[in-house]
């Protein structure tokens, strides 16, 4: 399997002060206090340098993801892969390298016109999470998972078919669930794939079978505890900021959690109790219900 984990987002924003503002006192994250001469802010979440760059735009949404290979041999692997497929490459510059600490990455579309950012060589700073909510711990990984990234991200994919062998037979990514949703009389058929990386969490990414406007359904980040989970709930409730939806557990990766809407409208998943997958002894799944319990939806507007 060539992708290990999903390793940063980058992230537009029309006002990065009040992005700023949602990521350390909402989620708790770190403001890592980089230097950058394009404006780009940054937040981490643990012995990485940055997992989300946030950068002055015209217009709010997904830059780019980044995706983590282990070496340079898996990389070099994937991108001849990619080629041969008919897909473009641009090679990043080293001064973009630098700004994104890696040693070497590419640039390339999926078959949706999402960006996506391949990488090797993450240089870490291994300086320690302070959180100014106090939080304890990000669950991204340890000595026993590894890398784990920064938890995942759900992409627009409307020819759901060409993503998924996109990533799937070019990147190496596995299939562990597809949710066909419950959906009210009427609603246009939807299907989400949730996709692996080389690590134990039960989904990197997700494809979702529509449009979305922003470029990403919604980004998730898990914490080590439900206390956590419901400290951050009330400090979303206390800012004002939109509550997408209620406490719940989802059926496929077992995360209890909850839905805000960061400034500028991207759905942020804030969990605890994410499933960890064997993927040598698993077998994908086909759900066709999202939640044990809770998660009542109210999108705004």
């Amino acid at each position: 399997m060539t992708i290990a984990a999903i390793g940063y987002l980058r992230i537009a924003a029309t006002d990065t002060d009040a992005w700023m503002a949602f990521g350390t006192g909402v989620l708790g994250l770190m403001d890592a206090a980089r230097e950058d001469a394009a404006g780009a802010r940054f937040l981490r979440m643990d012995n990485h340098p940055f997992r989300f760059m946030i950068e002055p735009a015209s217009k709010d949404g997904l830059i780019a993801a980044g995706l983590e290979c282990r070496g340079r041999s898996e990389w070099l692997a994937v991108c001849e892969r990619l080629g041969s497929a008919g897909h473009t490459l641009q090679a990043g510059p080293a001064d973009e390298a630098a700004r994104r600490c890696v040693t070497e990455y590419v640039t390339v579309e999926d078959p949706c016109g999402n960006t996506l950012e391949l990488y090797y060589g993450r240089r870490l700073d291994y300086a320690p999470l302070i959180s100014p909510t106090g939080v304890k711990q990000f669950i991204t990984g340890d000595e026993y998972t590894g890398d784990m990234g920064f938890g995942h991200a759900v992409l627009p994919t409307p020819d759901l078919e060409a993503a998924a062998n996109f990533y799937t037979e070019l990147l190496g990514l596995g299939v562990s669930d597809t949710l066909y949703p419950p959906l009210p009389e009427g609603a246009p058929e939807t299907t989400i794939l949730f996709l692996h990386a080389d690590n134990p969490r039960q989904h990197s990414l997700a494809l979702y079978n529509h449009p979305y406007t922003g470029g990403v359904v919604h980004i998730m980040v898990e914490v080590s505890s439900l206390d956590e989970v419901g400290r951050a709930m009330d400090r979303a409730k206390t800012g004002g900021h939109p509550i997408l939806a209620s406490l719940g557990r989802h059926v496929n990766d077992n995360m209890c959690s909850f839905y805000v809407v960061a400034p500028g409208g991207i759905a942020v998943e804030y969990g605890y109790d994410g499933l960890l997958v064997d993927w040598e002894t698993y077998t994908p799944t086909v759900s066709t219900e999202g939640d044990y319990w809770g998660h009542e939806y109210n999108f705004p507007g």
